[in-house]
């Protein structure tokens, strides 16, 4: 076996390794989320503090990476790797970052999309769907969807009274606890195919033009999926959440060139 292959199996079994560790990580912060998420009430907030914790020691896996690198260098430039030999085993450093990013991220998005069920379950549980609200007027029993988002005035059928109905607190809070996290899982197939097109866009020296189209096409197709789920979601924020959708498809068509 030449210098220059001695020397290349070296760095990929290095890079395995950092890969191996990123998935423990992982499995670990994934059965810790399994094992936390029955005591959770109307919240996700343990559950991403602990992601967020997670995270920052997954892309710790970067600086393992570039200490990996440092030592390659000096063996490479030794065994004469050339140029275009050395592009080639740097870029493989920059793949598994792209990867360990994704593989928490996947992972994140799965892990909050869990936390989110059990919030939904609880919500439910303590909501007496059955309620009747009655007239302040008159006591008619009021139209209401006990699922809303936003505090509505509602006219009587019997004496034309308008009441306010506000909505449960836990009932609202939903959208931010529930409802995106939901989103997210629903367009993660979207957000996967976008996330590795932009990031080895960003890896190109030069990105060519059917490139670049691709990340603009996935990035439309990932925001439409997202938004599509809480549009269908909460129908009387449709307006709202279609504004912020055609201004994130505004924002697709910008990239840096």
């Amino acid at each position: 076996m030449s210098d220059k292959q001695q020397v290349t199996q070296r760095w990929e079994a290095y890079i395995e390794k950092i890969k191996a560790r990123c998935n423990e990580m992982i499995a670990q912060a994934n059965a810790g989320t399994d094992a936390f998420i029955p005591q959770l009430l109307f919240d996700t907030n343990a559950i991403n503090n602990a992601w967020t914790g997670i995270k920052g020691q997954v892309f710790q896996l970067d600086d393992k990476l570039d200490e990996g690198w440092d030592k390659m260098d000096d063996l490479m430039d030794k065994a004469g790797f050339k140029s275009k030999e050395w592009d080639a085993e740097y870029a493989k450093s920059g793949e598994a970052k792209i990867q360990i990013h994704w593989q928490y991220e996947k992972n994140y998005i799965l892990a909050m999309a869990k936390a989110a069920r059990q919030v939904l379950f609880n919500v439910k549980n303590h909501i007496n769907e059955n309620k009747i609200h009655t007239c302040t007027q008159c006591g008619n029993a009021l139209n209401i969807s006990v699922y809303s988002f936003r505090a509505k005035n509602i006219k009587c059928d019997a004496c034309e009274a308008v009441n306010t109905y506000k909505p449960d607190d836990r009932i609202i809070a939903l959208e931010s606890w529930v409802l995106v996290p939901l989103a997210n899982e629903q367009a993660l197939a979207e957000k996967e195919a976008e996330y590795f097109a932009e990031e080895r866009r960003s890896y190109a020296d030069n990105p060519s033009k059917e490139e670049n189209e691709n990340v603009v096409k996935l990035r439309k197709a990932s925001i439409n999926k997202y938004y599509q789920y809480l549009i269908d979601s909460i129908p009387e924020k449709a307006d709202h959440y279609v504004r912020q959708r055609d201004q994130r498809l505004e924002w697709a068509e910008r990239l840096n060139y």
